[in-house]
């Protein structure tokens, strides 16, 4: 490998890492686009997730989202199989003066949506499979 190639990868390296820092870290406002698919690979799941500070729970320094999903979609790879596609949530939700925990919230299934939110924290997305006309989520894996 010449030296230029190994700055270069080097260097894209070290940007790459940035971005995951700053996405971890408490920055006020981001977009993020997703892809991934479910542990088995019939689902994949994809769109642009956007968030960012809207308030602060009073009494506290502790902040509150919103945000958006856009193009967010869920699609069948494996067509016809007795499985469908889910793109599903977990977050806390800010309500009644508490934190809830939400888990498996399917939010869609087999086509594409766009929808705001507020009042969230730790929101994460997963690929989902689901056996048609059942509840239960199979072979989730994490979006971020």
């Amino acid at each position: 490998m010449t030296t230029s190639v190994k700055r270069t990868l080097v260097g894209a390296s070290a940007v790459a890492s940035a971005l995951v820092i700053g996405l971890a870290g408490t920055a006020s406002a981001a977009t993020v686009g997703f892809n991934q698919t479910s542990a088995s690979g019939k689902a994949e799941i994809s769109g642009t997730y956007e968030y960012h500070v809207s308030g602060t729970i009073p009494g506290t320094n502790e902040k509150l989202y919103a945000g958006s999903f856009q193009g967010a979609t869920a699609k069948d790879k494996v067509a016809g199989d007795g499985h469908e596609a889910v793109l599903a949530l977990a977050y806390q939700d800010w309500k009644d003066g508490a934190w809830h925990k939400v888990t498996n919230h399917v939010a869609v299934v087999n086509s594409t949506r766009s929808w705001t939110f507020k009042n969230k924290k730790d929101v994460k997305a997963y690929a989902c499979d689901r056996k048609v006309g059942t509840t239960k989520l199979l072979n989730c894996r994490a979006a971020w």
